[in-house]
């Protein structure tokens, strides 16, 4: 190559650099004006923290009950227990500040030919779909979903080391892109059914599961909820790696689980844009 000649591969790592900016400084855009706008109400954003805080406390206090009689559940005691609860509680808190305020409006960007504006911006109108929109009122849900997690943590007396927090950190990505790419697929169904605002209620009840470890269920169910509908990889599975009873190699399987899911929530995507 000759020293006046550009770099390809330095102007395709630039280029992608500077799309990477583009995508972060628009979703500080975004989400900024956003909270600029639900700020106006400060009572309701205190009472949506106060709620947050009665629903984890009533939950973790009422399952309590199951422990009155037996010290351990499925080889789960009650403070492990807690742990998937906050983490269960962590993942609905990113549902609803992240994919409910955003996917659920595809149907009706669909019914009332409002994507035609999304489609026709300089910017990856996926992108524009996913994360336009934030909810501000459940951004304290995750915090408080780890703090339970940790508290838990705390009264176990177990300190997770570095291996296992980033196990724990890779599952919780795993969990969030599959749930996201579940949520997607989904959603791009509108393109041929038009109407299914009520898609967002059934992501809901199948996270809702997540709320107790998998080993709480059996035959059938367990099956479909680790390898068809993979809810035990967006609560059980973290927390195991928290109390060290997984391996580097599950982190391998769910990275690539993650990824598969998500480059074929993108390919349907893709081809629903095609009969829009």
């Amino acid at each position: 190559m000759r020293p006046w000649e550009p770099d390809l591969d330095q102007e395709q790592a630039l280029a992608s650099i500077l799309r990477m900016k583009t995508y972060l400084r628009l979703l500080n855009i975004f989400y900024r004006n956003t909270l600029i706008s639900e700020m106006e109400y400060r009572l309701n954003f205190w009472a949506n923290i106060a709620l947050s805080l009665f629903w984890l406390s009533w939950a973790s206090l009422s399952v309590r009950v199951y422990f009155f009689q037996t010290d351990e559940i499925a080889g789960w005691n009650y403070m492990e227990l807690l742990i998937v609860m906050g983490l269960f509680f962590a993942m609905n808190g990113y549902r609803q500040m992240i994919l409910e305020p955003n996917l659920s409006r595809l149907s009706e960007y669909v019914r009332l030919g409002t994507l035609d504006y999304i489609l026709t911006k300089p910017t990856n109108s996926l992108f524009l779909v996913s994360f336009r929109h934030i909810g501000v009122f459940n951004w304290i849900d995750p915090l408080l979903g780890l703090v339970l997690a940790g508290l838990a943590l705390r009264n176990l007396g177990h300190i997770p080391t570095m291996g296992q927090l980033l196990l724990f950190v890779v599952l919780m990505i795993a969990g969030m892109v599959l749930m996201y790419s579940f949520n997607l697929a989904l959603q791009t169904t509108t393109f041929w059914l038009v109407n299914i605002e009520q898609a967002d209620t059934l992501v809901q009840g199948l996270l809702e599961t997540g709320r107790f470890p998998v080993e709480f269920y059996r035959g059938w169910i367990r099956t479909m909820l680790t390898y068809f509908i993979p809810v035990a990889f967006m609560t059980t599975f973290p927390a195991q790696a928290l109390l060290g009873r997984l391996s580097w190699s599950f982190g391998l399987v769910a990275s690539g689980l993650a990824l598969l899911a998500l480059l074929a929530a993108i390919s349907i995507w893709k081809f629903g844009l095609r009969f829009y």
